[in-house]
């Protein structure tokens, strides 16, 4: 019997969606070939209605997550999820984590150029909340093989990949990467250009603008190209998160004052307000030319998986992109775009430049179809379906007589930690015996060196001459 399904969404699911949110959405949309619950932290739209079968969207909160948690087998979270609800933590079901995004990478990037001493706490939040979810978790979900990599290392660091769990632990490490729908996009209606003779050449840097990424070498490429075409045109499409607790970034407004600064704000360089509706989005990709993405050489690119060059694909756009993360190496790999070095103006003007020639542009196509094959929905998704009708408690997992869950290397490691208490404290208490001894002994030498000394003045005085023959005569009449 397939296992109830609730995946907790910890972005908002509605008209206008993130990466995260639109992750969970198709999760939900694969898995329904049986009862599948989206549970979103905003309160549901009515004018968005899932048309899926078998998915039942509700928002969660501590009001209903005891019950939505007791009426599933299987609950897929992602997130700060695992500390809003406690708790997840000591529940009987199968728990799957998604890792696609190593938060912790991005927060060093955002944080920066905060003093160590303030970024700290904030490091230590989110590398304490994944702790837990690893030590806690059945299964772990991951976009790559890198990212496969990097959380084994942390899996072992926390003793999960231990005797109970060795022989099977690379089926509970996943790759589930982001997807692209199945279908072929159809243009629906007019996005980025307003007129049938609207001729620009549009670079299309699609989604938010974070403080891991590079808008700023890009806009300096185009405003190094605009005198020569002036048909160029960089649009940022998301400039405000559909979530109000998540603010524009300093590197946001670094890349506005930078565009106003060179003259090219609302010309060249246009930054697209708000947040495009999930079922439009993909017009704006369609109505470009070229899509991009710029970072710079950190831990987060190397681990990144950049959701926006999946709906590149999707709509069949050769992509601009720096080098460093395991898209470059997939573009360069299939000849689906042009890969760049980091922060270098002149290799940006160069791949924009070669993009403009039609000859070339078409040499990439064929790349851009092959490469978004591998990422259909229904394919990477394929684990998940399995596990829906097989997943287990991980074999070092159970639930104790409390009804708590344990894993049984914590248990030992407790039990052994303990041992290794008591012995500490008895050898403390032998080392003290032992010190106490070797006091009382070096007092002991001491007192008798003093009553040697003493005797020997004795012998060697007067007095104790001239009494000899006494002391000889008393020890004669006591023989």
């Amino acid at each position: 019997m397939p296992n109830r399904i609730l995946i907790l969404s910890p972005d908002i699911i509605s008209e206008r969606m993130a990466g995260p949110a639109i992750r969970y959405w198709e999760f939900a949309k694969q898995l329904s070939q049986t009862p599948v619950t989206l549970a979103t932290p905003n309160a549901i739209n009515s004018t968005f209605i899932p048309q899926q079968h078998n998915i039942t969207l509700i928002q969660h909160q501590q009001s209903n997550i005891d019950s939505l948690i007791q009426q599933h087998d299987i609950i897929i979270f992602q997130g700060y999820i695992f500390d809003v609800y406690p708790q997840l933590k000591s529940c009987q079901k199968i728990l799957i984590t998604d890792l696609y995004d190593p938060i912790p990478l991005e927060g060093l990037e955002q944080h920066k150029d905060w003093q160590p001493n303030e970024a700290t706490p904030r490091i230590f939040e989110q590398v304490n909340m994944l702790n837990q979810q690893l030590e806690l978790a059945d299964y772990f979900l991951c976009a790559s093989e890198r990212q496969r990599d990097l959380w084994l290392g942390h899996l072992l660091a926390l003793g999960r990949i231990n005797p109970y769990t060795y022989e099977n632990i690379k089926q509970r490490v996943l790759i589930i990467p982001y997807g692209l729908p199945d279908n072929t996009p159809e243009y629906t209606a007019s996005a980025l250009r307003q007129t049938d003779n609207d001729n620009r050449f549009i670079l299309l840097w699609g989604g938010g603008i974070w403080q891991w990424f590079d808008p700023l070498t890009p806009i300096n490429a185009i405003h190094q190209l605009s005198k020569q075409y002036p048909d160029i045109q960089l649009v940022f499409l998301g400039t405000k998160h559909p979530n109000p607790d998540i603010p524009p970034m300093p590197i946001q407004n670094e890349a506005e004052i930078l565009a106003k600064e060179l003259k090219l704000y609302g010309n060249q360089v246009l930054f697209q307000e708000g947040w495009i509706p999930y079922d439009q989005v993909h017009n704006y990709f369609l109505d470009a030319n070229v899509g991009i993405s710029a970072h710079f050489d950190t831990l987060e690119t190397h681990y990144s998986f950049r959701t926006r060059i999946l709906h590149y694909l999707w709509t069949g756009k050769p992509i601009i992109t720096t080098k460093g993360d395991i898209f470059a190496e997939q573009i360069q790999r299939y000849k689906a775009g042009i890969v760049v070095d980091y922060k270098s103006t002149t290799a940006w003007m160069d791949a924009i430049e070669t993009m403009h020639d039609a000859d070339y542009y078409s040499k990439f196509q064929q790349g851009v179809k092959q490469l978004a094959q591998q990422y259909y929905w229904s394919n990477v998704t394929e684990p998940l379906k399995q596990l829906q009708q097989q997943a287990k408690l991980s074999t070092d997992m159970y639930i104790d007589e409390r009804g708590i869950r344990q894993a049984r290397y914590w248990q030992a490691k407790w039990q052994h930690s303990h041992e290794h208490c008591l012995l500490r404290d008895e050898l403390k208490d032998t080392q003290y015996t032992l010190q106490m001894a070797h006091q009382q002994l070096d007092a002991q030498k001491q007192y008798n060196m003093e009553l040697t000394k003493k005797l020997e003045i004795i012998e060697n005085s007067n007095s104790w001459k001239l009494t000899a023959h006494l002391r000889n005569l008393r020890q004669k009449l006591k023989i």
